[in-house]
C-alpha cells in the first residue's frame, strides 16, 4: 500500500498471488473445520447412543445402583467429547432429564428414612401416650375437666403424628 499503485499487469499478478495463497489458506481452514464437524457429529450420534442405553435408569428400585450407572454414564459422556452446537442443547437436556430422575429418586429416599424425621414422628407417638396415660391418672382420680383436657391434646398430638409419619412414609 505504501508503494502505491502498480501497473494494470502487476498489480493483477499481485492479486493472483495473493487470491491462490488466500485460496490456500481457506480451504486448509475448511478442511480441518470438516474433520472436526465430522468428529463432533460422530461424537454426537455416540452420546445419544449412550442416552438410549441408559433410558430406562430412575432409580426407584435401587437408588444406590442408579447412582452408580449415572456416574458411568457420566463419566462416558465426558469421554465422548464435543458434539456440533446445534445438537448440544438437545443432547444436555436429555441427559439432565436422567440425572433429574435420579436424583428425585434419591431424595425421595431419603425422605423414606430421614433419621430426623423417624425420630420426630417417635416423639409425637411419645406425645399422644404421656398425654392418654394423663387422662387415665385423671379419670381415675375422678377429675374428668382434666382428663378431658389430656385426651383432646392426645388427639391433636396423634394428628401431628400421623401426619409426621405419613410424610415419611409417603415419600
Amino acid at each position: 500500500k505504501a508503494a502505491g499503485r502498480a501497473p494494470r499487469e502487476a498489480d493483477d499478478a499481485l492479486w493472483k498471488r495473493f487470491k491462490a495463497a488466500q485460496d490456500v489458506f481457506f480451504s486448509a481452514r475448511n478442511a480441518v473445520a470438516s474433520e472436526r464437524d465430522a468428529e463432533y457429529e460422530q461424537n454426537a450420534v455416540a452420546k445419544d447412543a449412550l442416552l438410549k442405553e441408559y433410558s430406562d435408569l430412575d432409580g426407584s428400585k435401587d437408588v444406590e445402583a442408579a447412582r452408580a450407572a449415572l456416574r458411568d454414564l457420566q463419566e462416558k459422556w465426558d469421554a465422548i467429547g464435543k458434539v456440533p452446537r446445534e445438537r448440544m442443547h438437545d443432547l444436555e437436556g436429555k441427559l439432565r432429564a436422567i440425572e433429574k430422575r435420579v436424583r428425585s429418586a434419591a431424595d425421595a429416599e431419603w425422605r423414606r428414612t430421614d433419621p430426623e424425621a423417624l425420630a420426630r414422628a417417635a416423639q409425637f407417638r411419645e406425645r399422644v401416650a404421656q398425654f392418654e396415660d394423663q387422662a387415665e391418672k385423671a379419670t381415675a382420680a375422678g377429675k374428668t375437666k382434666d382428663a378431658e383436657k389430656a385426651l383432646a391434646q392426645a388427639a391433636q398430638w396423634r394428628e401431628w403424628a400421623d401426619a409426621a409419619e405419613s410424610a415419611v412414609s409417603d415419600s
